[in-house]
């Protein structure tokens, strides 16, 4: 983190020597202007600019445009990059709690992911993510539900899954999950991403169908299995520095603006899923579709992993969590 600061301030340090000029708050996100966070982000920008009557205009920048997602999250804090929308693993290393988004098999469905983002338990995360770094939690956006690809064969149980180097997040977590399901997991960078796969250094990765479709994984991968094995949400984050400076009206307009981008890029993020899947198929994919019973033996294969992680995000919140979510199961 000391490091990724030290980058902040050099870019910071950049952007202060340009000549002194109003400049309009930028927003910065890593995938594609056509993937579900970029069509977002420019809607959101809108609504800023419609509720304030022009008086916030909103610049946008996608593609990695501003860094990678740790780069502009420590920029981020710095108050060098105004607002940027990233993954929850990329936080658990300030706040640990947000690892309750990368426990394996814990979210059934999109219901129940969106009553603890939008119950007690997010604004918890997004009160502790304001105390300990200034980050200021603006909305919970929709990542989708995470799944398996690789280029040597098809997984239908976790057997299949034995000996795969499997590119993972670096986060604690996800490497005890993979390690669990018996694969080796590799941490990278998403930047590096493409490229080993493409030469052979891990044999697969798991990102929701959305990354994999915008990344081109359908050119380098043959094989996705329909795990659903973890739910991570983006969320949409400001600096202190910017929103902190915005009068009492404008901080209004932007967190309404706020919660109605939520719900845009919810629906959106969650239509282009279910259309993604034939997209897929139709690129080359091999779709295998493991049984309920086979799920269900993956999820028992990380069970250790599960109750070991709850108690170091605690175990009350965890608790909580699971009483969101049996309030709006299905019978």
């Amino acid at each position: 983190m000391k490091a990724l600061l030290l980058t902040a301030a050099l870019l910071g340090g950049l952007l202060a020597a340009a000549p002194a000029m109003a400049q309009n708050p930028r927003l910065g996100y890593v995938p594609t202007e056509d993937h579900p966070v970029g069509q977002a982000s420019r809607h959101f920008a809108e609504l800023v600019e419609e509720k304030t009557g022009g008086r916030i205009k909103i610049d946008t920048f996608g593609n990695g445009v501003l860094g990678s997602e740790p780069e502009m999250q420590a920029s981020v804090q710095a108050g060098f990059i105004d607002i940027m929308v990233g993954p929850t693993p990329n936080l658990v290393g300030v706040v640990p709690q947000f690892m309750i988004f990368d426990l394996p098999f814990f979210y059934k469905d999109f219901a129940a992911a969106d009553a603890v983002m939008d119950g007690e338990v997010g604004e918890q995360l997004f009160a502790q993510l304001k105390e300990k770094t200034g980050i200021v939690g603006l909305a919970w956006w929709d990542n989708g539900f995470r799944h398996m690809t690789n280029k040597i064969r098809p997984v239908n149980t976790v057997e299949d899954m034995a000996g795969l180097n499997i590119r993972v997040i670096p986060n604690p977590l996800f490497i005890a999950t993979w390690t669990a399901l018996g694969t080796n997991p590799t941490p990278l960078p998403w930047p590096e991403l493409y490229s080993a796969l493409e030469n052979g250094a891990v044999d697969g990765q798991e990102t929701p169908y959305a990354l994999i479709y915008t990344a081109r994984f359908y050119e380098v991968q043959s094989h996705l299995a329909k795990t659903g094995h973890v739910y991570t949400p983006f969320v949409l984050l400001a600096s202190q520095k910017w929103f902190g400076s915005l009068s009492e009206e404008d901080k209004a307009a932007v967190m309404e603006a706020a919660k109605e981008s939520a719900a845009f890029q919810r629906e959106l993020s969650r239509k282009d899923a279910e259309n993604l899947e034939a997209e897929l198929e139709a690129k080359g994919f091999k779709i295998t579709r493991p049984t309920p019973e086979a799920l269900a033996a993956m999820s028992e294969r990380v069970a250790p992993v599960v109750k070991e992680f709850s108690e170091k995000i605690g175990v009350d919140l965890v608790e909580k969590a699971r009483a969101d979510m049996a309030a709006v199961a299905k019978p």
